[in-house]
């Protein structure tokens, strides 16, 4: 089974406005980020955050690790897709070659942690309870990846803009242009 899990728990505080309500072509960024990960392969997508359907983070405030790991509390072992629901380009060049990547642990992307392809696992489980006791960097996607030994995908040939995530008005405004 492959599970999508769309980060969307972020207060937005630098957008100013809900990241996943922003919309595309008449479409929300949380229902293209669902679409998208369906269209990769993913036989369930769930949400991180408090918002009607989502998963609410039992660590709030602890970033992407406090989304993940309450994620873990409740979906299925086996390889995910985690995104951040802010990423207005991605698709299937993006998350296709992560799933392609099959070793265990964590597969991204050079200089992108997110989006990643997740072995969920006990070790994964274990390595996310650590996590979220950690301070500052020590509780990341990054430290996250360092544990499981994450393979590294160069973006040969992939649109540097596919990896664009927008984190203020004026990055929205650059990613869709």
């Amino acid at each position: 089974m492959i599970v999508g899990l769309i980060l969307a728990g972020g207060r937005s505080s630098r957008m100013g406005v809900d990241k996943s309500a922003l919309a595309i072509d008449g479409d929300t960024m949380l229902g293209r980020t669902a679409k998208a990960l369906r269209a990769a392969g993913a036989d369930r997508v769930a949400i991180s955050g408090t918002r009607e359907g989502g998963i609410p983070d039992r660590w709030p405030g602890m970033g992407p690790i406090g989304g993940i790991a309450s994620a873990a509390l409740g979906l299925p072992d086996g390889e995910w897709l985690v995104v951040p629901v802010d990423m207005p380009r991605l698709g299937n060049a993006v998350l296709a070659p992560l799933l392609a990547e099959r070793s265990l642990g964590a597969t991204c992307w050079e200089r992108h942690p997110l989006p990643m392809r997740l072995t969920m696992n006990a070790a994964t489980r274990d390595a996310l309870a650590d996590l979220v006791t950690r301070p500052g960097r020590e509780c990341s996607v990054s430290a996250l990846q360092a544990r499981l030994g994450a393979t590294t995908l160069a973006p040969d040939g992939v649109d540097a803009r596919l990896l664009i995530n927008c984190n203020t008005p004026d990055d929205w405004r650059e990613a869709n242009a």
